[in-house]
């Protein structure tokens, strides 16, 4: 089970398949369930863009913590707190102290249908410091069926941990409230979903907020407000992540020349290139390339670390979950 698998933009074929785009685009990230019915992982995280899925996902902070950006706000949460994420709910984060590091379970959407939808919960942060009976009973589901993974006991007793777990967040399903509000954080959802579409497919040109703002239609000044807030980061913060990451992949599998990545993805020279990395990596795409070379050679398999390095899931993890029980987390 891997984290943060792979976006792509689906080839469109039909006027139907174009509508699904908004869903299913460069922003909705693609995972691999196979028979499994939940992707779980432990990983040191630096960075993670604005991503959303089509089905929830439950994420524990193991320790450090986290500036979150879910809907319409922006928080920070610390070691012990867990959060859940809406299908189809745009979010991001980034670390706020060094060694960040998180649990998350992905669930399938094959788990729901319209008899049995995927809980929708108002507040995504359903544990705090002080401890409620709920979110103990959701901390007991989540330890449990992390000992059924890591000791890969039977798969029958595996997906009945998996809907105890899912039971136990359905309980802390409340009313939706205010409907008006929420119509309008679809609305705006929506339309962000749009415009990272836009920018996943023209990262490469000379890109402005203005040109985004117009393929969306809305006016610059909405779209700047409305993209910080949903996204977590601003119009040029965001591009900047977009065209790091595809410069990643050519300097992590092929020989192209660093100044030319840098114009292939949309950099306007390799110094832009190399301040960009040293910001969002903390290391130049020359010691990028050369440390991520250095690992596939290496028997130790040592990790390049830039946005996440994966962790082992065993029962250290199953540990930092249970001292958090007891402490009243």
């Amino acid at each position: 089970m891997f984290p943060f698998s792979v976006t792509q933009l689906p080839r469109l074929k039909s006027r139907q398949q174009t509508a699904i785009a908004i869903h299913e685009g460069s922003g909705y990230e693609l995972i691999s369930f196979d028979a499994e019915k939940l992707n779980v992982f432990a990983a040191e995280v630096y960075y993670c863009e604005p991503h959303w899925h089509s089905a929830p996902e439950l994420v524990c902070i193991l320790s450090g913590n986290f500036s979150v950006t879910l809907g319409h706000a922006t928080s920070v949460v610390s070691a012990g707190s867990m959060l859940y994420i809406d299908p189809d709910e745009i979010h991001s984060l980034e670390a706020r102290a060094p060694h960040s590091q998180l649990l998350t379970i992905q669930f399938s959407p094959h788990l729901f249908d319209e008899t049995h939808p995927a809980p929708q919960i108002d507040d995504a942060m359903i544990a705090r410091q002080g401890g409620h009976a709920l979110n103990q009973q959701i901390r007991n589901s989540v330890i449990a069926l992390l000992e059924h993974l890591v000791y890969e006991h039977s798969s029958f007793n595996r997906i009945a941990l998996v809907y105890q777990l899912l039971g136990s967040l359905a309980a802390a399903e409340k009313d939706q409230g205010d409907r008006q509000l929420m119509t309008i954080k679809k609305k705006d959802q929506q339309l962000i979903k749009r415009a990272i579409e836009y920018i996943n497919q023209h990262f490469d040109e000379e890109l402005s907020l203005a040109t985004v703002a117009e393929s969306v239609d809305v006016s610059y000044h909405h779209f700047s407000r409305t993209f910080k807030k949903i996204s977590g980061y601003n119009f040029k913060e965001y591009l900047t992540m977009i065209r790091i990451n595809k410069a990643k992949r050519l300097l992590k599998d092929t020989n192209i020349p660093i100044t030319d990545i840098s114009y292939t993805c949309g950099f306007g020279g390799h110094k832009q290139l190399i301040f960009a990395f040293n910001k969002y990596c903390r290391m130049t795409p020359t010691a990028f390339r050369k440390n991520y070379l250095t690992a596939i050679h290496s028997t130790a398999e040592k990790p390049v670390m830039t946005d996440f390095r994966c962790l082992p899931l065993d029962q250290r993890v199953i540990d930092f979950l249970r001292n958090f029980k007891e402490m009243g987390a």
